[in-house]
């Protein structure tokens, strides 16, 4: 998996494309919108770093989505196990929101707001709301966070939800198992043996 890249930009394509050379290759890479005029501004021709995710669509080619921070590369991930999601419409809503503006969307029902990203109609933000509030719903037994403010309970939950585990019996089992002091590879080591039997039992 691709992490982050390094490289000079070369060239810019509205509304959202980019050219980085690393060497003697040259990547296509799909930054955010709010991003791009800045890059396009400020790095061309200029040495940058980009946190990447690699995407197979459908038809067999790979796709490179660029991110400037790394929690930002992580929120796509998260909204990409949405299965109303997909890469383009992801990019769309990190092109207006972060992390912290969406999750005050879904706290405060702004509905409107998600509906004036570009691919999303109101009813289509409807739907999108109950997904997102199932995202970014806290756990209700215990906080689980980590030093910095990244919640951990949601990174857990994402990665076993990108394994193929139901949403409802990843959380009841990571509150179960959490204790403190749990850092993110414990916790999901302490999860994958309490989810072994349902594994076993799906094959």
């Amino acid at each position: 998996m691709f992490y982050k890249i390094r490289g000079f930009v070369r060239a810019c394509y509205p509304p959202n494309r980019l050219f980085l050379e690393t060497g003697p290759l040259f990547w296509e890479i799909y930054v955010p919108l709010n991003i791009f005029e800045l890059i396009k501004e400020e790095y061309l021709n200029q040495r940058i770093e980009f946190y990447v995710v690699p995407i197979l669509r459908k038809n067999e080619f790979l796709e490179l989505y660029g991110f400037l921070k790394p929690e930002d590369r992580e929120l796509f991930f998260k909204l990409n196990t949405i299965s109303k999601i997909g890469p383009k419409l992801a990019l769309n809503l990190l092109s207006f929101f972060d992390q912290e503006r969406l999750q005050y969307l879904v706290r405060e029902r702004r509905v409107e707001e998600l509906s004036k990203v570009p691919g999303i109609g109101l009813k289509r933000a409807e739907k999108l709301f109950l997904e997102l509030k199932n995202l970014f719903g806290k756990p209700q037994k215990k906080a689980i966070t980590l030093r910095g403010g990244e919640n951990l309970f949601q990174d857990a939950r994402t990665s076993l939800i990108a394994l193929g585990f139901k949403a409802q019996e990843v959380e009841d089992i990571l509150l179960r198992v959490y204790e403190e002091g749990d850092t993110l590879e414990t916790l999901l080591k302490k999860a994958l043996r309490e989810l072994a039997p349902i594994l076993r039992e799906g094959l």
